[in-house]
């Protein structure tokens, strides 16, 4: 599997148990801790468009998945 993938399915995973989680506890306490949200929802943007930012580069400069640069025959 890329790289790439891997680090998008354990986001997703992540994000998946992180709002369970939240959705119990503000079942539970009837509140839930709103900087906490913002602050872990807002990190997994970021990362989501830095490895978007990655791929689109990879795209424009022309590199092939699975291409190694030094080919020792």
């Amino acid at each position: 599997m890329k790289t790439s993938n891997v680090i998008l399915g354990l986001m997703g995973l992540f994000l998946l148990a992180f709002i369970a989680a939240m959705t119990v506890i503000f079942c539970v306490k009837g509140a839930v801790p709103d900087t906490l949200i913002q602050y872990t929802l807002g990190a997994g943007g970021v990362e989501a468009l830095l490895l978007a930012g990655i791929k689109i580069s990879k795209v424009v400069t022309g590199d092939k998945p699975g291409k190694e640069e030094d080919t020792y025959e």
